[in-house]
């Protein structure tokens, strides 16, 4: 068993440090995996997580930063008043090239919410927060805006950077937990060409989301926990939306992603990896038995780890 694996155990017996999201549960029953995806197992019991930021271990692919120098930075976009914070790292030149990296909060979160517990401004990286219009992101039923509004925001932050910075446009990626997990995919769905890689953790696939997508494929990680009460990893209705479950959305993009063969999936006690084989990009899944609807300990690493920064 590896050292990541250890960890990752060690991750879920203790309880991450915990993003919660609304707090309403779902009633549904788990539906019927897809046949490209693995069977459901016995999950372990939920265990007991605080309102602490995560914790994680540094990332082994990239030397770790000092703390970010940070700036909350406000446009405008289609007459709305829009703000983001930038993250760059102490010591970051602007004559040098630079991997970006949009971080996306839950509902109800702030920016600054995500980046506390995110720690993801420790990478190497220009950061960004975007603020969602009343907390929330399209195309979710509670959105204040509009898909297209927010994907505009979107632009219009990388437009921003690229004429401030010289911003590697092969290395821009997207993450983002729950509701801004769900935002995430459907970046990836809308916009895949912008994006190197996408890594939804914990995300809310409501049914328009992978509605209309291009045909483009895109390297994807999936993080999400089986006991996830609020968005169910099984698929559900909330806000009287349905949303898809996490096997489904995983055959979607393996289909776009032209995957052939079976999956190759690593267990430990607590995670389950699956990866997709002879896809035109990388797919990869962490299924975490007895998860919650958190952003989880290992989650920092894993995603700094499929984006290689």
């Amino acid at each position: 068993m590896t050292q990541k694996f250890l960890k990752a155990m060690v991750a879920m017996v203790l309880g991450a440090g915990m993003l919660a999201g609304c707090a309403e549960e779902s009633s549904q029953e788990p539906e019927e995996l897809a046949s490209s995806v693995i069977s459901p197992e016995p999950e372990s019991a939920p265990t007991s997580s605080s309102q602490e930021p995560s914790k994680v271990e540094p990332s082994p692919v990239s030397t770790e930063v000092a703390p970010a120098q940070l700036a909350e930075i406000t446009t405008s976009v289609e007459g709305r008043e829009r703000t983001y914070l930038r993250s760059t790292p102490v010591g970051f030149s602007p004559d040098e090239s630079w991997s970006v990296i949009l971080v996306f909060h839950g509902w109800e979160m702030s920016a600054e919410q995500m980046r506390q517990s995110t720690e993801l401004d420790q990478s190497r990286s220009i950061v960004v927060y975007p603020q969602g219009v009343d907390n929330a992101w399209a195309p979710a039923p509670y959105a204040a805006t509009s898909g297209e509004e927010d994907l505009a925001f979107v632009k219009t932050i990388l437009d921003e950077l690229e004429d401030e910075y010289d911003v590697d446009s092969s290395q821009v990626f997207a993450t983002g937990f729950s509701n801004g997990g769900g935002f995430t995919a459907y970046l990836g769905c809308r916009m895949p060409d912008t994006f190197a890689a996408i890594a939804p953790v914990g995300a809310a696939y409501y049914e328009t989301v992978q509605a209309d997508c291009e045909d483009t494929p895109l390297a994807t990680l999936d993080i999400h926990g089986t006991y996830d009460q609020v968005v169910d990893y099984y698929g559900g209705n909330r806000h009287g939306t349905d949303y898809e479950s996490v096997p489904e959305v995983l055959a979607e993009i393996a289909e776009r992603n032209d995957c052939q063969g079976s999956s190759i999936i690593r267990r430990s006690t607590a995670v389950v990896e699956q990866r997709w084989l002879d896809c035109d990009q990388p797919l990869e899944h962490l299924r975490l038995g007895g998860g919650e609807h958190i952003w989880p300990s290992i989650a920092t690493e894993e995603v700094r780890e499929f984006f290689g920064v």
